[in-house]
């Protein structure tokens, strides 16, 4: 493929990527918030604590011949922490969604960021591996951990104000793995702005809603 697709796909398995991909999605599924922040936090403990324990060297150190995309990275290769958001959101999915296409697309996709990481030469074949049983494990506990649960609108609203508070400041004091591909950084900001958009219009027709309602209870006949 050439450089730019594999980034590009790369960078899906980005948490900052995927997250607005993730908070669009919340906006359509709330049911959905509290499992994606449980499995999200047990990644978050898993992944740096394996990367610690096994201090795996990249690719970069031990292969003389390597086309390395994007930032050189050396140390903490396994598991692969891109291959572990990506399983871990289509997961949570695949667990919840009824339709067998939806699920396999999901999981293709998930596959394709795991394989564009040995790619851009970021990661081995193992730890993607790694990453991907990380990632599904996490997802698996948390649906399983927790239930379904149709919050209040006040509560919806914190949480998605919370992730996009919390995407945009990991956007603005994290660096770009492939800075000189910046069809990377233009999409990961459209999908951040879509995912700010997505909320918006929530508050809004909640808002909305909500006015309609008392004005009719107000006016019955009206």
């Amino acid at each position: 493929m050439p450089d730019w697709i594999s980034a590009l796909v790369s960078d899906f398995g980005n948490g900052i990527t995927l997250g607005a991909v993730i908070l669009c999605y919340l906006v359509k599924r709330p049911e959905l918030i509290c499992r994606v922040l449980l499995a999200a936090l047990l990644s978050l403990i898993l992944v740096p604590l394996l990367k610690q324990y096994f201090d795996v060297p990249r690719p970069a150190v031990l292969l003389e011949y390597l086309n390395v995309i994007g930032e050189v990275r050396h140390k903490h290769s396994f598991p692969s922490g891109h291959s572990a958001t990506a399983f871990l959101f289509s997961g949570l999915i695949y667990l919840a969604s009824p339709q067998a296409m939806i699920r396999g697309s999901l999981i293709f996709m998930a596959a394709l960021v795991g394989v564009s990481r040995i790619l851009v030469g970021a990661h081995w074949p193992a730890d993607v591996v790694m990453g991907a049983i990380v990632g599904l494990s996490c997802a698996y506990a948390a649906s399983h951990i927790c239930p379904l649960i149709r919050l209040t609108f006040r509560k919806r609203l914190m949480a998605y104000l919370l992730l996009v508070l919390a995407l945009v400041s990991s956007e603005l004091n994290t660096g770009y793995d492939f800075s000189d591909i910046y069809i990377v950084q233009y999409v990961r900001w459209g999908l951040l702005s879509l995912s700010i958009i997505a909320v918006l219009v929530f508050m809004m027709r909640e808002v909305m809603t909500s006015i309609m309602a008392k004005r009719q209870r107000l006016h019955p006949y009206s």
